[in-house]
C-alpha cells in the first residue's frame, strides 16, 4: 500500500456500510502504527518524515528499567515501561470530497508498563522474557477548506471516525537473546529481540476485532570505558547500529517493512554509581544510589520513503 490506508482514496460506488467499516478499519490500523512510535523504545524521541504520505511525526518520550535485586546470579526480574506522546500530519489528503488540501492531524498519548526475567544463560550471554500492557489515547482532528456536511452519510462518518478521541489497549509478549562479552575494557554485544503486539479495536464502526503486527530487531554495538568525566561522573559512549523488521498490520499499513538504526548513547554513571562519586561533588553516598544510569541517544533512522533524526533520554534505576 503506498499511504497510510485510512488516508487513501474512497471511491464514491462504494456503499455507506462499505466506506463506514474501510475507513473505520484502517484508521484503527494507522493509529496502531503511530502508536508504535508512540511507545516502542526501538526508536528514540524525534522528527520523522513519511515522503509517500506528505507526512511528518514528532514523537517524545521517556522510556524506564528498573532491577529488581536477587540472591540468585542465573536470573533476575526487572520492570520497564515508557510514557510518551507524538503529534502526526499528514496534508494532501483526498477522500473524494472535491477538496484535494485537506489535512489530518493525531496527538497520541501512551503509557507503557510491563516487566519479565532475564535469564544468564553463560558468563557472555543471557535471554530476556517479558510482557507488557500498552494504554493509549488518540485526539483526531481532521481539517478541510471544505466543511464537512452533516446530512451527507460519508461526511457523518469521517467526523465521527476521525474527529474522535479513542482508547486503544494493547498487549505485548518479547524475548531477546544477547552475547556481550568484554574485551580489553570495552563491552561489545549482539541483540536479537522479537515483540509480538496485538491490540483490542474498540471502535463501533471496525469490523475487525484485533491489531497484530510483529517486530524484529538486529542490533549491534559496544560501550567503551570511561573516556572523561561529567561533573566528575564517568562518561561511557555507545556507537551502534540497528535493522528493524516489521510484520503483520503496520508494515501493511506504512508499507515499511525494514528500516535502519545509527546511532551513538551517552552513558553517565553507569553502575554503581554511588562508587563514582567523589567528595568534591558534597552529595551524599546514600542520596542518589538508587539511579544506576543515566542515557542521553542520538541517532539517524531511514528506511524506504521514511526518514528522521531523533534524541531520547532515560534513566536505569
Amino acid at each position: 500500500m503506498n499511504k497510510i490506508i485510512f488516508l487513501i482514496l474512497f471511491l464514491f460506488q462504494h456503499s455507506y456500510a462499505d466506506f463506514k467499516s474501510d475507513l473505520a478499519n484502517q484508521y484503527a490500523r494507522g493509529l496502531n502504527a503511530i502508536l508504535f512510535f508512540t511507545s516502542e523504545d526501538i526508536i528514540s524521541s524525534g522528527h520523522y518524515t513519511f515522503d509517500a504520505f506528505d507526512g511528518t511525526l514528532d514523537s517524545y518520550f521517556f522510556p524506564f528499567k528498573y532491577d529488581l535485586k536477587n540472591d540468585c546470579d542465573d536470573y533476575n526480574y526487572f520492570i520497564n515501561g515508557s510514557i510518551g506522546f507524538s503529534n502526526y500530519t499528514e496534508g494532501s489528503v483526498n477522500l473524494n470530497r472535491g477538496s484535494t488540501s485537506d489535512t489530518i492531524k493525531l496527538r497520541t498519548y501512551a503509557l507503557k508498563l510491563g516487566g519479565g526475567t532475564r535469564f544468564n544463560t553463560s558468563m557472555n550471554t543471557d535471554i530476556h522474557l517479558g510482557a507488557a500492557y500498552i494504554y493509549s489515547r488518540v485526539d483526531g482532528d481532521y481539517r478541510t477548506s471544505k466543511p464537512l456536511d452533516t446530512t451527507n452519510p460519508d461526511d457523518t462518518i469521517i467526523n465521527n471516525i476521525i474527529n474522535s478521541h479513542q482508547n486503544h489497549h494493547t498487549f505485548e509478549v518479547s524475548t531477546s537473546f544477547e552475547y556481550h562479552p568484554i574485551i580489553n575494557n570495552y563491552k561489545p554485544y549482539v541483540n536479537i529481540g522479537i515483540r509480538h503486539f496485538t491490540t483490542k479495536v474498540d471502535d463501533s464502526y471496525a469490523t475487525i476485532p484485533n491489531i497484530n503486527s510483529t517486530i524484529s530487531k538486529l542490533k549491534i554495538g559496544f560501550i567503551t570505558p570511561a573516556v572523561t568525566e561529567v561533573f566528575s561522573l564517568p562518561l561511557h559512549l555507545e556507537p551502534y547500529a540497528s535493522a528493524i523488521y516489521l510484520a503483520g498490520d503496520v508494515d501493511n499499513t506504512l508499507d515499511l517493512n525494514t528500516f535502519f538504526i545509527i546511532g551513538m548513547t551517552f552513558h553517565f554513571a553507569s553502575y554503581p554509581l554511588t562508587c563514582w562519586v567523589e567528595d568534591v561533588v558534597k552529595l551524599k553516598r546514600d542520596s542518589i544510589d538508587w539511579v544506576k544510569e543515566v542515557t542521553f541517544d542520538m541517532n539517524l533512522v531511514k528506511g524506504n520513503n521514511f526518514d528522521g533524526f531523533n534524541v531520547g533520554l532515560g534513566v536505569k534505576f
